[in-house]
C-alpha cells in the first residue's frame, strides 16, 4: 500500500516520469485488461456512492443511471478515449499504442477513483472544501492525462498532447451523440430535448 502511495505523489510530482515508469514495464495483457475493469468498478462505486449521498433533485431533469448501466458507460467510454487517443497521436506523428496508453490511463483512472472517492467523504464534513479541492483535482488529473499522452506518444511536447486529448474527446462526444441520436433519448431514459 505504501508503494501505492508513493508512486501516486510521484505521478502528482513528475507525471512524466511515472508515465516512464509505467511504459518501461512490460505489463503481461490479462494484468491491464483486469486493472482497467477494477478501475471502471471503482468509478462506478465513487459515482453510485455520490448520488446516494447526495442525490440529484428531480426537476434537474438529469439521468440516473443503475449501477450496471454506469459500469458499461464508464466501459464504453474509456475504450472509446483510450482507442481515439491512440489513433489521434499516431494520426499527429505519435508513436504511442493502445497498449501504452491502456496502462497509462488504467492508472490515471485508478487514481482518479481514489480521489473522487476521497472527495466524496469530505463532502459530508465540509462540502465548500470538497468542492473547492475537487476542481484543483479535475485541473491535476488533466495536467498528468496531457504529460501521459506526450510521454506515450513521444511527442517532446505539451501542446501536441493538448491537441490529441481535444481531438479525442470532440471525436467521441459526436460519436456519444450520434448514439443517442440512433437509439433515442427516450428508449435511454433521456428527457426528448437532449
Amino acid at each position: 500500500m505504501n508503494a501505492l502511495a508513493a508512486f501516486a505523489l510521484l505521478t502528482v510530482k513528475d507525471p512524466r516520469g511515472a508515465a516512464l515508469q509505467i511504459l518501461a514495464r512490460d505489463w503481461p495483457r490479462e494484468a491491464l485488461w483486469t486493472a482497467f475493469l477494477l478501475s471502471a468498478v471503482l468509478s462506478t462505486c465513487v459515482y453510485t456512492l455520490q448520488h446516494i449521498l447526495f442525490p440529484i433533485p428531480a426537476e434537474a431533469s438529469l439521468p440516473v443511471f443503475a449501477p450496471g448501466a454506469t459500469f458499461a458507460l464508464v466501459l464504453i467510454i474509456q475504450i472509446g478515449f483510450i482507442a481515439m487517443l491512440s489513433a489521434t497521436g499516431r494520426w499527429l506523428g505519435g508513436a504511442g499504442n493502445l497498449t501504452s496508453l491502456l496502462a497509462l490511463i488504467t492508472w490515471l483512472q485508478l487514481l482518479q477513483a481514489g480521489i473522487n472517492g476521497t472527495l466524496v467523504l469530505l463532502a459530508l464534513i465540509m462540502p465548500v472544501l470538497a468542492g473547492l479541492l475537487q476542481i484543483a483535482a479535475s485541473v491535476m488529473v488533466f495536467f498528468i492525462l496531457l504529460h501521459f499522452v506526450n510521454a506515450a506518444h513521444k511527442f517532446g511536447s505539451v501542446w501536441r498532447s493538448l491537441g490529441v486529448v481535444l481531438m479525442a474527446s470532440l471525436i467521441l462526444a459526436f460519436a456519444v451523440l450520434f448514439f443517442v441520436g440512433l437509439i433515442g433519448p427516450a428508449n435511454l431514459g433521456l428527457p426528448a430535448n437532449v
